[in-house]
């Protein structure tokens, strides 16, 4: 189990457990993704899918997020994202849950105002992802989807638009906001 450190707010510096066999979100694309959305931060509710160690939804927390859930269907994520919440005292403002993040979706009838989702790089049924993403996130809410870079979206299919994308190295981060493709 490698570790990961909080990079911003009140928990910054506080490492992480990542478990054998998670692609985390390196530290530059965190960095970038938390500077992009700055503020938008902010008393958020965070949805985590594919969420590995949490490391994404703990730094929103760590950041001023009201709360977050964390979903990983992997025995070993779920059991690693425990601990870390338990590590940075989260217990009342974070829940995990091991599922498949589709099945996730459908059972759920919260919303959410921010919703970050890092699927595995050789995932392929982004057309579902999406539409139930536009099922759960907020009006006013933001999707930050991080894909390989050879991944190209045309998310106003499924009711969403390109608020920011950004790429770094061999990721593509998409900004997505509900709506349709301007």
């Amino acid at each position: 189990m490698s570790l990961l450190k909080i990079s911003g707010g009140e928990r910054k510096g506080f490492k992480l457990k990542v478990p054998r066999g998670t692609k985390p979100t390196s530290s530059f694309m965190r960095k970038v993704i938390f500077d992009t959305l700055g503020n938008l931060v902010l008393k958020r509710r965070v949805l985590e899918l594919f969420a590995g160690s949490g490391a994404l939804s703990l730094e929103a927390l760590s950041r001023g997020a009201s709360s977050a859930v964390m979903v990983d269907i992997s025995r070993a994520a779920f059991l690693a994202i425990k601990d870390n919440i338990r590590h940075l005292g989260y217990g009342d403002r974070a829940r995990v849950f091991r599922s498949d993040a589709i099945r996730f979706l459908r059972n759920i009838d919260e919303r959410f105002d921010l919703i970050l989702a890092d699927p595995p790089y050789d995932y392929g049924d982004y057309q579902t992802l999406l539409k139930e993403l536009r099922r759960v996130v907020s009006s006013e809410g933001i999707v930050v989807l991080e894909v390989s870079s050879r991944v190209e979206l045309s998310p106003g299919r499924w009711g969403f638009r390109i608020w920011k994308e950004k790429k770094g190295g061999d990721t593509r981060i998409y900004f997505l906001l509900p709506g349709d493709e301007e």
